[in-house]
C-alpha cells in the first residue's frame, strides 16, 4: 500500500497528485525548430486549432477558436520563456497582454503542509487509472509516436459528490522533454488518497494505478467519455507537422498590446486592458458583492 494523505485545498490536492505520480521540475530546454498544428474536437459544441511551437528554451502555443457553444471566438497564445522564467498570455483579437513568473511546482511542493487523514472526513470515491503502451510505433518527422491506450475510472461509494464515470482514450503520443518548462517524471504503480471538493461536500479520493505506460504530446487521439448514461467522443488530429527554421520573434511579446487588467492575487482579466474606467468598474463591482453579503438575510439559502 501507497502513501494515505488528504490536502488542505482543491490546489493542494493538485499538488500532492503530482508528487505521486512524479514530481514535475521546473527546466529551460533546448529544442530543435518544430512547428505542431493539431484539430481538438469534443462532441459537437467545441472545435478549436492548436499550434505549438518550439525553439531552444521558448515556446508559442496558439488557440484558434472555430466552435465553442455559449463563448464568443478569441485568439489566444502563449509564450513561455524557460530561459527567462517567463510567461506571456495573449488576447490576440484585442490586443491584450498578461504576464507573470513561471512557477516550478516541485518548489511550491515542497512547502505545502498536508492534513493528516484524522482530521477530514467525506465519501470515498475510488479512481483507477490503466495506461498500456501497445509497442506499435510511427514516425513524424524526426520523432518517433508511442501508441498508447488509457483507461480511467471513477467509482464513488453511496452519497459521494463525483459521479461514477468512465474515460477512455486512444492516442499517439510524442515525447518532448521539458514542454512548459516542465520535466515530469514517467508515471507508476501506486496509491493515493486526496479530498476534493464538489460544491459544499467533500468525497475523499483513492487513486490505483495499473499500467504505468506514460503518454506525451498528443499527435492523434481518440477519447470516449461516459457519465451519467451520456457519452461525449472527443477527438485530436494532425494537421500539419514541420522541422523547418522558426523566426526568433514569435517568442517576443508583441508591439502595440496593452496590459490586462489586474485582478488581485496574481490574476488578470484578458478580455479588459488595465485602465482607471475598468480598475474603478471592477473595484466597485467587488465593494457591491462585498456589501449585499453584509446585509444578506442568513435564512436565504
Amino acid at each position: 500500500m501507497g502513501t494515505l494523505v488528504t490536502f488542505c485545498s482543491s490546489t493542494c490536492s493538485v499538488l500532492i497528485l503530482a508528487a505521486a505520480v512524479g514530481l514535475p521540475k521546473f527546466v529551460a530546454p533546448n529544442f530543435s525548430d518544430l512547428a505542431i498544428k493539431t484539430r481538438r474536437t469534443s462532441g459537437d459544441w467545441l472545435s478549436q486549432v492548436n499550434t505549438l511551437y518550439l525553439k531552444g528554451a521558448r515556446q508559442r502555443t496558439e488557440t484558434v477558436i472555430e466552435k465553442m457553444a455559449g463563448a464568443d471566438a478569441i485568439n489566444w497564445a502563449v509564450i513561455q520563456r524557460c530561459d527567462e522564467k517567463r510567461v506571456f498570455n495573449l488576447n490576440e483579437r484585442d490586443k491584450i497582454y498578461a504576464s507573470s513568473e513561471i512557477e516550478d511546482w516541485s518548489e511550491r511542493l515542497r512547502k505545502a503542509r498536508p492534513v493528516s487523514l484524522t482530521q477530514t472526513s467525506g465519501t470515498e470515491v475510488m479512481m483507477t487509472i490503466d495506461s498500456i503502451d501497445t509497442g506499435e510505433r510511427r514516425q513524424f518527422e524526426h520523432y518517433t509516436a508511442r501508441h498508447v491506450r488509457v483507461k480511467i475510472q471513477f467509482e464513488p461509494s453511496h452519497g459521494a459528490s463525483t459521479p461514477a464515470s468512465v474515460e477512455e482514450t486512444d492516442g499517439w503520443y510524442i515525447d518532448l522533454l521539458g514542454l512548459g518548462c516542465q520535466e515530469h517524471a514517467s508515471s507508476g504503480f501506486g496509491f493515493a488518497r486526496l479530498s476534493v471538493s464538489t460544491g459544499n461536500r467533500q468525497d475523499r479520493l483513492q487513486i490505483k494505478w495499473l499500467g504505468k505506460a506514460p503518454r506525451g504530446y498528443p499527435i492523434e487521439e481518440n477519447s470516449l467519455i461516459t457519465e451519467r448514461g451520456y457519452k461525449t467522443i472527443s477527438k485530436v488530429e494532425l494537421l500539419e507537422i514541420s522541422e523547418a527554421p522558426l523566426n526568433p520573434s514569435i517568442f517576443e511579446l508583441p508591439a502595440g498590446y496593452r496590459r490586462a487588467l489586474q485582478t488581485g492575487n496574481g490574476g488578470a482579466d484578458l478580455t479588459k486592458p488595465d485602465t482607471i474606467s475598468n480598475r474603478a468598474q471592477y473595484y466597485w463591482t467587488r465593494l457591491t458583492f462585498w456589501v449585499r453579503g453584509l446585509f444578506r438575510d442568513p435564512n436565504q439559502s
